[in-house]
């Protein structure tokens, strides 16, 4: 696909300028349609060949057609100096979805010669950084959606819940994962009222990511890592989003890291609520899981280990 004119191509010479050099001039844009996830919206990654000083060399951008909530969390965090793409919003204030062009962050990246020791610490200390950066904030963040009662409800009974009981009616979903049906059933009924104390403790309000799948922390220049896809961030509590980045032995260190930035959270209460947080999104993650699980045997292993973040 050929991409020439338009909105686009104005938004990413701005971009372009801006982060990459304020004298360069593009020459070429190759524009790919790309997938990624159910609510990705007119998402391309452009090819851009640039000139500036006589020289030209490639580079990569992304586009997307992104919310409001996303286009403004990314402004805020880029102003912040938190680890997400350079990013320019056509029109940061539209309640409408709108253009957003952010940097093609694993454009370089060699996956398969990573130190993953190296990386998961820098991707805790980035995380804290952010939440530690916009903890009790509710007025300034009064924008952004709320975690509460009716979304968790929302998440387990309205998401969840159907693609729980259409699976248990699957032979092939009983053969293989039977052994925990009946104790996901025992803790799905009781995890709304038991996550309540998390939602609530507004000790540990803060600008949250709330959908950390894999897919959203992408590894830059073998170096770093940084958080994109910010859809459905909200205003609620970091434990929110710690259990699907940091398991349980990991826990404790995310809180040691939280403490060096001077945000201390006693142990007893983090480690009960941790558990709590962690089952409620093993629930909500393996909702995909359940229906492509039938059709891609190879997500077996993600789903195994979202029904082991509900039962450990």
């Amino acid at each position: 696909m050929r991409f020439e004119i338009g909105g686009e191509m104005s938004l990413i010479e701005e971009t372009v300028r801006e982060f990459l050099c304020e004298t360069a001039r593009v020459l070429d844009i190759e524009s790919t349609p790309l997938q990624s996830g159910y609510q990705a919206v007119d998402l391309f990654r452009h090819r851009i060949l640039v000139e500036s000083e006589g020289r030209q060399e490639y580079s990569s951008v992304i586009t997307k057609m992104a919310n409001e909530i996303e286009r403004r969390v990314m402004n805020r965090l880029m102003d912040q100096g938190a680890n997400v793409p350079f990013n320019r919003a056509g029109n940061l204030d539209s309640d409408h979805r709108g253009l957003l062009c952010i940097q093609d962050v694993d454009y370089q990246t060699d996956y398969q010669n990573l130190d993953i020791a190296m990386l998961q610490h820098k991707e805790m200390q980035a995380l804290a950084y952010i939440h530690n950066r916009n903890r009790g904030l509710q007025e300034e963040l009064a924008w952004l959606p709320r975690v509460n009662r009716a979304y968790i409800e929302t998440i387990i009974h309205g998401l969840w819940k159907p693609a729980w009981e259409e699976a248990k009616h699957n032979e092939r979903f009983v053969e293989t994962f039977g052994t925990y049906i009946s104790e996901v059933n025992a803790i799905s009924g009781k995890i709304v009222d038991e996550l309540e104390a998390v939602w609530k403790d507004e000790t540990t309000h803060t600008l949250i990511h709330n959908d950390l799948n894999p897919g959203n922390v992408l590894v830059h220049d073998n170096d770093d890592v940084m958080f994109i896809d910010w859809e459905e961030a909200r205003y609620g509590s970091l434990l929110l989003d710690i259990p699907m980045r940091v398991d349980r032995s990991q826990a404790g260190e995310y809180r040691e890291v939280l403490a060096s930035l001077g945000w201390v959270l006693p142990a007893d209460t983090f480690e009960q609520r941790y558990r709590a947080a962690s089952r409620y999104l093993g629930l909500r993650y393996m909702t995909w899981s359940l229906g492509a699980w039938l059709q891609d045997p190879g997500t077996e292993g993600g789903l195994r280990r979202y029904l082991d973040m509900v039962i450990v």
